[in-house]
């Protein structure tokens, strides 16, 4: 199987940055599975794009109330269906949040963002681990989504779309047998994606009391290098038995609803 993807797949939606479409049409299909940064301050051309262009259906937000709070009010203490931006594009915004609340306070971040800050792929590695433990419900949800027949497109996305989306993404393309130097590749593609962020990013990380002066730490905090992901699909196969392990015993999948995303995700590339 090929582990070369094509030039880098994505999709300029104005207001959102890191918007690609995980698809190639080799290993996973397109038009099934986008992600991106957070999409909410998305211009109304943006938001048309998406619907009309795309397709897409749904928007998964793994993001946490703490973040919503601090990156915008577009959710804060609202339903759903009220003051929803995507309303009127026939989008429905589905709230997954990967940590709650309580564990998304001052000190759990500090300490998952020095996770982040180490050296080489061990901290990465420690931190996607959590994020596997405390994503079964969130991680639920969009995999039933995908499962069901005949599923609508949609996006999933955290805060900039890299490490709880790109864990999502990995299971996603190990159920479909992407080869491991594959999925470390696409997952690469976020450093170009955010590539315009990362200097608001460091600039606003570095802010943080655990993290303040250790600048070295914070850019590696906002990378995504290959090798943090190739040690990840280790540790998934290590720790949780691989993906389709993961889908079953943490998250509660059938044997018929896993056959189904699986067969959804390939379509016609199998």
């Amino acid at each position: 199987m090929s582990t070369t993807l094509p030039s880098p797949p994505f999709i300029p939606i104005e207001g959102t940055s890191n918007f690609r479409d995980i698809g190639d049409n080799v290993h996973v299909r397109r038009g099934l599975v986008y992600r991106s940064a957070d999409p909410s301050k998305a211009s109304p051309a943006g938001l048309k794009k998406m619907s009309e262009e795309l397709g897409i259906k749904v928007i998964f937000d793994l993001r946490s109330t703490p973040e919503i709070q601090r990156d915008g009010p577009e959710w804060a203490g609202v339903e759903v269906d009220k003051e929803d931006p995507y309303v009127e594009y026939g989008i429905l915004r589905k709230w997954v949040p990967v940590f709650a609340a309580k564990d998304y306070g001052p000190e759990q971040v500090g300490l998952r963002y020095q996770q982040y800050t180490k050296t080489g792929s061990e901290g990465f590695v420690k931190a996607y681990h959590d994020i596997l433990l405390a994503a079964p419900s969130a991680y639920t949800t969009i995999f039933r989504h995908l499962a069901q027949p005949n599923p609508t497109p949609c996006l999933v996305h955290c805060t900039a779309g890299k490490d709880r989306t790109g864990v999502l993404v990995a299971l996603l393309f190990l159920l479909a047998g992407v080869d491991v130097d594959a999925i470390a590749e696409e997952y690469s593609l976020t450093d170009l994606g955010l590539e315009h962020l990362k200097p608001l990013f460091m600039e606003r990380l570095l802010k943080n009391p655990a993290l303040e002066g250790n600048k070295e730490g914070v850019k590696n905090m906002v990378s995504s290098k290959r090798e943090n992901m190739v040690d990840t699909v280790g540790m998934i196969r290590r720790e949780f038995g691989g993906a389709e392990s993961y889908l079953k015993g943490q998250c509660g999948l059938q044997d018929g609803e896993v056959e189904s995303l699986r067969r959804n995700l390939k379509g016609a590339t199998a």
